[in-house]
């Protein structure tokens, strides 16, 4: 009963939200105050991003409660694909309020290529709030992309696709290294385009990015289309064989927060005491995070709180707790 109570709770809060905060934004839009130049803390408050610190403050909540089932969770990767990454196509200002522009993507390279700007600065620091509350927050339960992830690797583990296991070392060298040809590529200007006789750099990741998979606009050129869905789709498609491809092998914003993870208040804490080595939460799992959590390593692979290790040990010795959890 009390798990119905607190589903009912997030449900009517997310939905008040949703449907009152870019009510509320297009009032201010109204006044003359509004016209001035965006201040920092103005753009925090957009609906926008209230709605994602609401989205995953009530995610915390249920996981370190041990209330984030299979279907709340299922329902809160549905909610962040539509309201980050759908409603934005939808008319009306209403939706328009949750475009997700920048895109993270954007947001952690286009400082290299145009300077520190506001949108940018925004939300770099949301996602680092996020970051630093639990593990990734905002790719676990916010990022449209990693939503679309997630649940394709609930759908092969449903079929009981065999998954391959991702080597973090590997994907992290991988990731690193498409990082630094961006930045190389952008000091140097070999990917550019060229306006009003001046030169600008184009980003790496522009040919690479699965948001633009979620922005849809009439009237452009088939070969634009293809090359504005097609990172989405092979996204997806190789997700149902690795677990989370883009997040942990390309994303700039996965490279961002795996090393501030590291420092995050929240995190799946191992209790030896009560582990019987049976490794189902190894084995029922694509997470290549497990191992290292098993051996209580300080240092760990990008964990994207999907809960399963914890929701596939029968002892209770993995559990959501603090850095400073002493084993129980």
């Amino acid at each position: 009963m009390k798990r119905k109570v607190v589903w009912i709770g997030i449900l009517a809060l997310g939905l008040i939200c949703f449907v009152t905060l870019p009510v509320l934004a297009q009032e201010v839009a109204k006044s003359p105050v509004s016209r001035k130049a965006p201040t920092f803390s103005g753009m925090l408050l957009q609906p926008k991003f209230v709605t994602m610190f609401l989205l995953a403050i009530a995610a915390v909540v249920l996981l370190y409660l041990r209330r984030m089932g299979e279907r709340t969770r299922v329902a809160l990767l549905l909610f962040a694909t539509f309201a980050f990454g759908i409603a934005g196509n939808l008319p009306g200002r209403f939706f328009q309020a949750y475009v997700m522009h920048p895109s993270p993507i954007c947001a952690t390279t286009k400082p290299f290529l145009f300077g520190l700007r506001l949108p940018f600065v925004v939300t770099i620091v949301v996602i680092g709030i996020l970051t630093l509350i639990g593990p990734k927050l905002f790719c676990s339960y916010v990022c449209p992309v990693g939503a679309v992830e997630e649940l394709a690797a609930k759908i092969s583990r449903k079929f009981k696709f065999r998954m391959f296991r991702i080597n973090p070392s590997a994907t992290l060298l991988t990731r690193m290294v498409v990082f630094a040809l961006f930045v190389a590529l952008s000091v140097t200007a070999y990917l550019h385009t060229t306006f009003k006789g001046k030169i600008y750099p184009v980003s790496l990741y522009d040919y690479i990015n699965p948001f633009h998979g979620f922005e849809i606009t009439g009237g452009q050129p088939v070969m634009e289309m293809v090359f504005n869905f097609l990172p989405l789709v092979l996204v997806i498609v190789l997700a149902f064989k690795w677990y989370r491809p883009f997040c942990y092998a390309v994303c700039p914003v996965g490279l961002f927060t795996h090393w501030l993870e590291q420092t995050g208040a929240l995190r799946v804490t191992f209790v030896p005491d009560k582990c019987t080595r049976c490794d189902r939460c190894v084995t029922e799992t694509a997470c290549p995070a497990v191992p290292e959590i098993l051996k209580d390593a300080a240092y760990r692979p990008d964990c994207f709180a999907c809960n399963q290790c914890i929701a596939a040990c029968p002892t209770g010795a993995l559990k959501w707790g603090t850095r400073r959890s002493a084993p129980q």
